[in-house]
């Protein structure tokens, strides 16, 4: 009966020490290229807009989740750049976005679910809808998504996406919340935090 009860408590406190995201997607293009970059920016608000349902808070939250890995990594911020991350949020929304100057898309945007980028991705990756299609979960609701890009060669780098920054009710996660969900987002990329940040 002892056993039992070791083996019952065991697995509660595994389940308990699981991370509540989980790796959607993460692929690296050009692991010499983001390596040879020393800067970076981050998508704003004048390259786009914010994803429908998503408020300006959870925005910057996830601007400086992003921000604190980059910088964690060596790189420098400048809005100069031609390093760009972008982002998206999977939202359900009945109505296709098309932001002003884009041209309309016929996605694969299963009932209305799909993941809204600030910066349109057709922009630099027309191709990505195609690819996009076959990956397992990231047209689920609160699927976060980075591509990082040399936006001046338009081609993309490294993509990664993260279930979910959206709890059971709906709601947007806390600050600490997407922070875990932005460093499981970076897990896979190829330039290594600098040694005074690894765990």
């Amino acid at each position: 009966m002892k056993i039992h009860l070791v083996i019952f408590a065991f697995m509660i406190m595994s389940l308990m020490s699981c991370s509540s995201f989980s790796l959607v997607n993460s692929e690296v293009y050009d692991h010499d290229a983001l390596a040879s970059h020393k800067t970076f920016h981050i998508v704003d608000l004048k390259m786009g807009t914010l994803p429908p349902q998503v408020d300006s808070e959870t925005y910057e939250c996830i601007v400086e989740a992003i921000r604190t890995q980059m910088l964690e990594r060596g790189y420098r911020e400048s809005a100069n750049s031609p390093l760009l991350i972008n982002f998206a949020i999977t939202v359900h929304n009945d109505t296709v976005l098309t932001p002003p100057g884009s041209k309309e898309t016929d996605g694969p945007h299963y009932s209305g679910t799909y993941p809204c980028y600030i910066y349109p991705q057709e922009y630099y990756w027309a191709s990505h809808y195609l690819d996009a299609g076959v990956i397992d979960g990231i047209y689920e609701d609160g699927v976060l998504t980075i591509d990082v890009v040399n936006i001046k060669k338009k081609e993309p780098l490294f993509t990664s996406s993260v279930a979910s920054i959206v709890d059971i009710d709906g709601n947007y996660r806390n600050d600490s919340e997407i922070d875990k969900a932005v460093i499981l987002l970076f897990s896979d990329y190829p330039v290594a935090p600098m040694p005074q940040y690894r765990d």
